[in-house]
C-alpha cells in the first residue's frame, strides 16, 4: 500500500486447495502521522551547559534534573524518553545523584516521538558537564635514586574535565596528556588507567637531580559563556 486513507480495513488472506480453502482475515487501522511540528514545545528542558563544583558556591547536596515534558496544539499522546550517550535511562525526566557525579556528564537527548506510528518528532540536546576540583597525589614526597639507573613516579589525577597534565623542573615541562619526551624524560598515561600518569627517567643522573612538579588543571563554561577552571599540584624530590 503506497498511499492511504485513514480508517479500518480488512482483508481476507486464502489458500485454495481441493477442499475448502482455509482463510483468515486479517484487520488494519491507517492512523494519521502528526507532520505539523510548528507549534510543537518542550515545556522544560536543561540549558545547552550545566556545572556543577564542590568549591564555586553552589550546594553539593542539591540534584538537578533534565524535564522533557512537550506538547503541541494537536494534544498527540507522545512516547517521551531521554538518551544519555545515546542510551535510553528515563522516560520523561531524569534526576542526577545527590550530589551529583561527574560520571553523569555527558550529551543528553529530549526525544519526543509520536505513539500511534512511533515516527521520530522532536529532540532536544544538551551537554551537562558537572565539573569537581583536580587534585594530585604522587608515588611518594622523595626517591633516592642512583646513578645510571631509571627513575620512575607518578602522578595520579582526579578531577572533572581535566585539560591539562603537566610535569617540570627547572629545566623541562612535559604535556603528559599528549605523552611527551624532552631527552631520556618521558611522561604518559597508565594504560587502563586515565587517571594516572608514569614519569621515567632513563639513565638518572646527578644533573637530573631535584624537584619535579605535577600540575592539573581542569576547565568548563557557564550556561553564559563564562570560562571556569581550577588547578592544582604537588611536588617530588629525586
Amino acid at each position: 500500500v503506497t498511499t492511504a486513507t485513514t480508517g479500518k480495513f480488512s482483508y481476507l488472506c486464502w489458500v485454495k486447495n481441493c477442499g475448502t480453502p482455509p482463510a483468515k482475515a486479517i484487520t488494519f487501522t491507517v492512523k494519521a502521522a502528526v507532520e505539523d511540528f510548528s507549534t510543537f514545545s518542550f515545556s522544560s528542558v536543561s540549558p545547552d551547559y550545566m556545572w556543577y563544583s564542590t568549591s564555586d558556591g553552589t550546594s553539593s547536596d542539591t540534584p538537578f534534573q533534565i524535564d522533557c515534558d512537550g506538547s503541541d496544539s494537536l494534544s498527540t499522546v507522545f512516547l517521551q524518553e531521554v538518551f544519555w550517550n545515546s542510551n535510553s535511562v528515563a522516560t520523561s525526566a531524569y534526576t542526577f545523584q545527590s550530589p551529583p557525579s561527574s560520571t553523569e556528564s555527558g550529551v543528553y537527548q529530549c526525544i519526543m516521538r509520536n505513539n500511534g506510528v512511533a515516527k521520530f518528532l522532536k529532540q532536544k540536546t544538551t551537554n551537562v558537564v558537572i565539573a569537581t576540583d583536580p587534585s594530585i597525589v604522587v608515588s611518594s614526597s622523595t626517591t633516592s635514586i642512583y646513578d645510571g639507573t631509571t627513575a620512575e613516579f607518578t602522578c595520579n589525577v582526579t578531577g572533572y574535565p581535566v585539560t591539562s597534565v603537566t610535569v617540570s623542573n627547572d629545566s623541562l615541562t612535559l604535556d603528559c596528556l599528549a605523552g611527551a619526551t624532552s631527552g631520556d624524560t618521558t611522561c604518559s598515561q597508565k594504560p587502563n588507567s586515565p587517571s594516572e600518569f608514569v614519569i621515567k627517567v632513563e639513565t638518572f643522573s646527578a644533573g637530573e637531580a631535584g624537584t619535579y612538579k605535577c600540575s592539573a588543571t581542569t576547565k568548563w563554561y557557564k550556561t553564559d559563556g563564562t570560562e571556569m577552571g581550577k588547578s592544582a599540584e604537588n611536588t617530588i624530590v629525586l
